[in-house]
């Protein structure tokens, strides 16, 4: 009796164990920085980038951004960060945690599989880490640029992105630190 018992209980433990791990029910990864600056960019050469951990982080590698003021350039300060998986149609938005050396307005871009630029902007303060999600049903095509074969007009696709990239809006140099980009539901 004992021994059916703790046979009951060990398939409890695994199909619990089993639900747990189904990868429908977690965030989806877009980016990590497990492997270092692999797949992560900047055009800039003044943009520095470094991984690293940060001490209110410690499990989990985060991406360090030294950034100079503002140029001449639009996309002078742009980072983009190649996605891990590029179908997000199961999630409902981007999300991430971000911590900036002072106050400041961020934006967050990425082409969908129509080539629109869909770019949204989120103001952080200064310090601390912070969440920041991007739904997908709020983004709107970036009113600034979009490239000549965008196909505007058609609803937002998801299917196919292959990159995220970010920026500092501020008029100022600084740092900021970023964590891994997950598709939320």
């Amino acid at each position: 009796m004992l021994l059916v018992l703790l046979i009951a209980l060990g398939r409890l433990v695994a199909a619990a164990a089993a639900g747990a791990q189904d990868p429908s029910t977690r965030p989806l990864l877009i980016h990590s920085f497990e492997t270092g600056l692999s797949g992560v960019r900047a055009a800039n050469p003044d943009v520095h980038l470094s991984v690293g951990r940060d001490p209110a982080k410690p499990d989990d590698p985060v991406l360090f951004v030294e950034y100079p003021a503002p140029t001449t350039e639009p996309g002078g300060r742009d980072v983009q960060c190649d996605a891990a998986s590029q179908d997000w149609t199961r999630g409902r938005a981007i999300s991430f945690h971000v911590k900036p050396s002072h106050e400041m307005r961020l934006s967050i871009s990425f082409f969908d599989r129509n080539r629109v630029v869909y770019t949204a902007w989120t103001d952080l303060k200064a310090g601390v880490w912070q969440p920041v999600r991007v739904a997908f049903d709020e983004i709107r095509p970036n009113p600034y640029f979009q490239p000549p074969d965008a196909r505007l007009g058609l609803p937002i696709d998801v299917s196919e992105v292959r990159f995220v990239a970010f920026a500092p809006q501020d008029r100022i140099s600084g740092t900021l630190a970023i964590g891994k980009f997950v598709v939320a539901k």
